[in-house]
């Protein structure tokens, strides 16, 4: 049985729409009706996600063992430089060598710490996001496209649920990635939330987080600055329990990590 077909039916056995188990994920709806199509394999946060929610063995998964463990590293030179430092109980080396170990592993948790992403400088594409799927008046999506210098699209990629979902701001950061803001009202605790997409270099979605609560919430503005994203919007604020003609919009502007997280 295939990945798709697992996911599709471990859903429906726990009466999930696609919808659900979108939010539930953390990722679009189209992402989820894309890998039960099994037109993408999810990414290796996304597959842990569906393996946790579904309870899917993971003996039983359907996919590239590489997504689901670490390959075993080859044999190299380097390995074998070391086999050779310990046959020959050289102290010294021993110790040069994890010294070199040590700093290796600093400086990869270094480079993969939230403070270390930056906005992309000297971006040489062009990178746009724009709302797009509302002649219908039923629903609205976000349309991340990067284009080449000479115009040729690089990578295009769609984001939304089943309602309306509007975008307003794109940042490209020095990983490659985009962070995405915009507003949306299929997802969140309101009629309209700040919505923020966090992507890979391949536009796919890393995580998806919601700000606001009953009344409305909309995103216009986002910068990045000593790792901490800086999201600038508007809030709707009423006189009564429900929305009337008494309510309001103020500005609103709040921070959060590079995961996403509140203060």
């Amino acid at each position: 049985m295939t990945l798709a077909e697992q996911v599709k039916i471990a859903r429906k056995n726990l009466n999930w729409t696609q919808s659900d188990l979108a939010t539930r994920c953390g990722v679009t709806l189209r992402t989820i009706q894309r890998i039960e199509k099994g037109e993408v394999a999810p990414s290796a946060y996304t597959l842990g996600k569906l393996v946790d929610l579904l309870a899917l063995g993971r003996e039983e998964v359907a996919l590239n063992p590489q997504q689901l463990a670490p390959t075993p590293p080859k044999k190299s030179k380097l390995i074998a430089l070391g086999a050779l430092i310990f046959s020959k109980k050289n102290h010294f080396k021993i110790l040069l060598m994890f010294a070199a170990l040590t700093l290796i592993s600093l400086a990869t948790f270094w480079l993969v710490t939230p403070n270390s992403v930056k906005v992309r400088e000297g971006v040489p594409e062009k990178v746009t996001l724009q709302t797009i799927n509302c002649e219908g008046k039923t629903s609205c999506d976000f349309q991340l496209t990067v284009l080449t210098k000479e115009g040729e699209i690089q990578l295009q990629k769609t984001y939304g649920g089943t309602s309306y979902d509007k975008a307003s701001a794109v940042l490209p950061t020095s990983d490659g990635g985009y962070f995405l803001l915009g507003s949306t009202s299929s997802f969140g605790a309101g009629n309209y939330d700040i919505l923020l997409i966090r992507t890979d270099e391949k536009g796919e979605v890393v995580w998806q987080k919601t700000y606001g609560g009953f009344f409305n919430e909309y995103g216009e503005k986002i910068s990045l600055s000593d790792g901490t994203l800086t999201i600038e919007g508007l809030q709707q604020k009423c006189t009564t329990a429900n929305v009337s003609n008494d309510c309001y919009l103020e500005k609103w502007k709040f921070t959060v990590d590079t995961n996403g997280n509140l203060p």
